[in-house]
């Protein structure tokens, strides 16, 4: 299989801490994102992504949400590579404006919506804090962490253990951070197989009969790479906290659904749902991060195919994860 674990008395490595990146600002283009206006709301109310013929737009609240956080984020990143205050002035506008607007989380999509998209608010904030804080998002943070999921053992349970994981950062919650460890171990233990595969995931179509109908896992590897993207990430954010679980039996459960899940990517006829439509196959940055801990020769391969899609955390662009060792 091709699998070994590195030394387990490496240093930490501070990939989130210390991002450095020689392109970041050119390759996203953050002058012109600096120029975005975001519109915010005082309800969430988001309907199922998914119909029973296919995908759902979104309404213009989710939608401004969605795009706000990852902006957010985008821009505060800027500012920890760059030092340009201008990004950290803008991110924390756009962090502020939300925290001082949203009242209502109405839907069960919505609760989901802010499990998926609070962490990227949350990390912004934590880029830019120590020169900009501010009060009334970490109140609007502490206040929304009552609709994580940490029960569900699906792509919704990751997210939702990096929503607590950056949370707690956040509000300096150490005792929330202490149980998110756990939890972060619990999730892989329950949700990954011991052939490193999520069965909650592998099936997933594009309508709304999520598990089944004519496209029955569709999107198998894309829901399995929605599922380890927050959970790789809730992982670093840890260890570089003083939490490092990568050797503990989660971490190493978690290193063979990367190399599965590698495996996948380089010949998709391997997967158990192969289609000639599979959706979201390279939405697979986070193989940047795990490399650093756990090497998978199908992993060094997939990394080595570039084209990486869907890298809201611009992992991509992390120099200190391009090189493969």
């Amino acid at each position: 299989m091709g699998l070994c674990f590195l030394n387990t008395l490496q240093a930490t490595q501070y990939f989130f801490r210390d991002f450095y990146s020689s392109d970041l600002e050119r390759a996203i283009r953050l002058p012109k994102k600096l120029k975005k206006e975001i519109q915010t709301c005082t309800q969430l109310n988001t309907l199922p992504h998914y119909t029973e013929t296919g995908e759902r737009k979104a309404d213009p609240c989710s939608a401004a949400f969605k795009r706000s956080a990852t902006l957010a984020y985008d821009l505060a990143l800027g500012f920890l590579v760059s030092g340009k205050k201008e990004y950290a002035k803008r991110a924390q506008e756009i962090l502020n404006k939300w925290a001082q607007s949203l009242k209502v989380v109405g839907s069960k999509e919505a609760k989901n919506l802010i499990n998926f998209y609070m962490p990227y608010m949350n990390m912004a904030y934590l880029f830019i804090r120590s020169k900009f804080p501010s009060p009334p998002f970490e109140r609007f943070s502490r206040g929304v962490l009552a609709y994580a999921r940490y029960h569900k053992d699906n792509n919704i349970g990751a997210w939702s253990v990096l929503f607590g994981v950056s949370g707690a950062l956040v509000i300096h919650d150490r005792a929330l951070l202490l149980e998110m460890a756990r939890l972060w171990q619990k999730w892989i233990l329950n949700a990954i197989d011991e052939n490193g595969v999520m069965q909650k995931e592998i099936v997933r179509s594009n309508t709304a009969n999520y598990n089944g109908g004519p496209t029955k896992g569709i999107k198998g590897i894309a829901y399995t790479h929605f599922a380890l993207t927050p959970i790789s990430v809730a992982g670093q954010l840890l260890a570089e906290n003083g939490f490092d679980l990568w050797h503990t039996k989660a971490g190493q459960k978690l290193f063979k659904a990367y190399n599965k899940t590698a495996e996948w990517v380089l010949n998709p006829t391997t997967f158990p749902y192969y289609q000639p439509n599979l959706m979201g196959i390279h939405h697979n940055a986070y193989f940047l991060l795990l490399n650093q801990y756990f090497k998978s020769t199908a992993g060094q391969q997939a990394i080595e195919q570039d084209g990486f899609k869907g890298d809201r955390f611009r992992l991509q662009f992390n120099d200190a994860l391009k090189a493969i060792k």
